[in-house]
């Protein structure tokens, strides 16, 4: 029975973490392949999307999140620890209706790691 109900919080907490970040911000392409957890596409457009702008923080949450999602979980640990170093006081509209703050974001990415 807790294994149940630890996997039921774990599978809340993900889906949590990864329908709120995968705003639209200006990723139309990687925001649909996160929904579609083509990964490799949802990489490939985080990463151009931050070569043009460093300090977007839907686009470092997003990959950090598919760093997770492909097993990478060092470097999505790395990156969270990075925006919390850097970002913890800024805050992320995820919906029209609230901003989340990165730190909180970041703390549950990491949590769910493990680190």
């Amino acid at each position: 029975m807790v294994i149940k109900s630890s996997w039921i919080v774990c599978v809340a907490v993900a889906s949590a973490l990864l329908f709120p970040q995968a705003v639209r911000a200006d990723d139309d392409v990687a925001f649909q392949a996160i929904q579609s957890r083509d990964w490799a596409t949802a990489e490939q457009q985080l990463k151009a999307g931050l070569q043009q702008d460093p300090g977007n923080l839907s686009r470092q949450l997003n990959l950090a999140w598919v760093y997770a999602q492909t097993g990478r979980k060092d470097e999505a640990a790395a990156l969270y620890r990075e925006i919390l170093r850097r970002d913890q006081d800024r805050v992320v509209t995820l919906s029209e209706r609230d901003g989340t703050p990165v730190a909180q974001l970041a703390r549950r990415g990491l949590a769910l790691l493990g680190k």
